[in-house]
């Protein structure tokens, strides 16, 4: 059996991935205005958009979040994870290429730049959905998938 195949594996990726978008989620949810800044930062989405991002980004997290670790509709909440990261991935490897010095907006922790580390973190998250996707069999699910 593959390791990653593993029920209790997989069981602690969902959790783990879904408890950090959980996470993430409040400070961005609570202080919509600094995460606007923290996204125009950026500079890639247009003017006034980084408004609408920091008011709806922090809620679809939460439910992704809340979604992987409830276990309801497991496949989809591990899409949509796996949709944002590839975002932030993007946005910091293109934060790195054009050399801003400027916080990641991550919510994990206060004041972090944005970096190799960063990619790396947001990679491993990334793999992690990936996991969960490929699953032999829905275990510990509300609205397991079906084969």
């Amino acid at each position: 059996m593959n390791l990653l195949q593993n029920k209790w594996i997989i069981l602690i990726f969902r959790l783990s991935l879904g408890a950090i978008f959980i996470y993430v989620s409040f400070d961005k949810i609570n202080d919509p205005v600094t995460f606007s800044s923290e996204i125009r930062a950026y500079q890639i989405v247009p003017f006034g958009f980084e408004n609408f991002l920091a008011i709806i980004l922090p809620w679809v997290e939460l439910l992704t979040g809340i979604c992987l670790v409830i276990g309801a509709m497991v496949d989809g909440a591990a899409l949509i994870s796996m949709g944002l990261l590839v975002v932030f991935i993007i946005a910091i490897s293109s934060a790195i290429l054009r050399g801003f010095n400027i916080e990641c907006g991550c919510g994990l922790k206060e004041g972090e730049i944005v970096g190799a580390q960063k990619l790396l973190e947001n990679t491993i998250f990334f793999l992690m959905g990936l996991c969960i996707i490929n699953r032999a069999s829905p275990k510990y699910e509300i609205f397991p998938k079906s084969d």
